[in-house]
């Protein structure tokens, strides 16, 4: 399968201890351009993988760190329910809350407790293996003269550079 391939597919993504954590049905099939930063890093190398024709079937491992990256203890924060805009909060809801940086992110609270409020700011499937069970449903060839968002921002560094350097943010 070539880069820039949109691909059609369903399947069934599992935990270590069988938990199904996701699934694209018949009804509902994951469709994405391989290239384009739309799937985890490790899901899209076992795809382009493939080969590509419609039925084929494949079971693949993904490790965290190609997937959602590792869980972080730094990534837990505890925040004092009076500054929290929603009050009627409980262990499990979800939140949209700004990170260090100013970014948006979503917080999973994991305790109330003494006019506290402890949020997992990791994503839910962080520090974890993910198992796919996968079948090609279809495959349309890349367009041509595909470029990829890695190729994209590659470029736009070496242009950044032949520009006066490193100036202002980076391109994303």
């Amino acid at each position: 399968m070539d880069l820039g391939s949109t691909v059609t597919l369903v399947y069934t993504g599992k935990l270590e201890d069988g938990t199904v954590f996701g699934y694209a049905t018949e009804e509902n099939p994951m469709v994405f351009q391989t290239g384009m930063d739309m799937a985890i890093d490790g899901f899209e190398k076992e795809i382009l993988a493939m080969e590509g024709f419609e039925g084929e079937k494949k079971t693949f491992t993904v490790g965290q760190y190609e997937a959602y990256g590792e869980y972080l203890d730094d990534y837990v924060v505890v925040i004092p329910t009076h500054q929290i805009p929603k009050r009627d909060i409980k262990v499990g809801s979800r939140l949209w809350m700004a990170n260090d940086e100013g970014e948006p992110t979503l917080g999973t609270v994991i305790e109330i407790e003494g006019g506290n409020a402890k949020f997992d700011l990791n994503h839910p499937l962080a520090g974890k293996d993910l198992t796919f069970e996968v079948e090609i449903k279809s495959v349309e060839a890349a367009p041509e003269n595909f470029v990829s968002e890695h190729e994209k921002r590659q470029h736009m560094k070496e242009q950044s550079k032949l520009l006066g350097g490193d100036q202002g943010e980076s391109y994303r």
